[in-house]
């Protein structure tokens, strides 16, 4: 069961601000990972988890990659941004599993289905379950799991049925809306699904206030753009100017007017995960500047 804590406990808890509305898998997150620990604020979108970042909201939650649907394309198109490096930094990461439920208002059937509504990472993690079961109904992109549930409480309008929808979100949703229902649970693609959550705070200087510090290994995140003369990725030479770990590479469309410009997010770690942080600090921004020499344009996103 979600819990809604007041941070009472800790009267100077900082903000947090996490995908809402309430009952949505980055708030479970949030609340797993920091507990009484700090304020939640929802915020509307991912977009506005990242541009609401201040000196007085400065802790966030977004999702980054799901383990059926992959990454998180919002996220990544946020992370080109250039305040994102400047303003904004990766400060840490949580996983949580996943189980999606097909949610529905009190009395309505599997065969009334006409339409299923949920954020598209949640529509995309149940593939199978809707095309055996639900092969005919639209599907609806929302917000949010949660904003997806409580559409279902709304009357009909502009050929919206409630009594003809289903929301895929988490069962919490029933008990923050009495009228809804579950109709089937583990909906989701195969036995394992979980989404890895990036923690990202306004400047780096406020301590990460975490329930239990993590024990991952250290771990940086870099923004690449490719040499500007020739608009190509050549990923031998920025791999051996990088000269360090790599455990991800992805690739979004550059914000630039170079067509096919892209920009490449690495995921280093400390080998062997015994730098410290004045070492890692160290360690990452060498690697920066060996690329920049290399000529990539390189920014250091966050470390933790």
């Amino acid at each position: 069961m979600l819990n809604t804590p007041s941070a009472l406990s800790c009267p100077d808890a900082p903000a947090l601000a996490f995908l809402g509305p309430l009952g949505t898998y980055s708030h479970q997150a949030a609340f797993d990972a920091f507990g009484d620990c700090v304020h939640y604020v929802a915020k509307q979108t991912i977009a506005d988890v990242f541009e609401s970042l201040s000196s007085e909201l400065p802790f966030g939650i977004i999702p980054q990659e799901n383990s059926t649907n992959g990454s998180v394309i919002e996220t990544y198109n946020l992370l080109r941004c250039r305040i994102i490096g400047r303003d904004s930094f990766v400060r840490g990461e949580t996983n949580m599993p996943i189980e999606h439920s097909l949610v529905v208002r009190q009395n309505v059937k599997m065969e009334d289905i006409e339409h299923v509504l949920s954020h598209e990472q949640a529509l995309g993690q149940c593939k199978m379950f809707l095309k055996e079961f639900l092969p005919r109904a639209s599907l609806v992109p929302t917000d949010s799991t949660a904003s997806a549930a409580r559409a279902l409480l709304n009357p009909p309008s502009n050929g919206f049925d409630p009594l003809k929808s289903a929301a895929i979100c988490s069962t919490v949703v029933t008990s923050l809306f009495r009228d809804l229902e579950v109709l089937r649970t583990g909906i989701q693609d195969g036995e394992s699904n979980t989404t890895r959550f990036y923690i990202v705070s306004y400047g780096t200087d406020a301590r990460v206030p975490w329930k239990s510090p993590p024990t991952y290994q250290r771990r940086a995140l870099i923004r690449l753009l490719p040499d500007r003369s020739s608009g190509a990725w050549d990923a031998s030479r920025a791999i051996k100017a990088l000269n360090m770990p790599i455990s991800r590479i992805d690739r979004r469309p550059s914000l630039g007017s170079n067509t096919f410009h892209d920009a490449y997010f690495l995921e280093v770690y400390a080998e062997g995960g015994q730098e410290d942080d004045i070492s890692w600090f160290d360690c990452v921004n060498q690697a920066v500047e060996r690329l920049r020499r290399a000529g990539f344009e390189s920014t250091v996103l966050g470390m933790w």
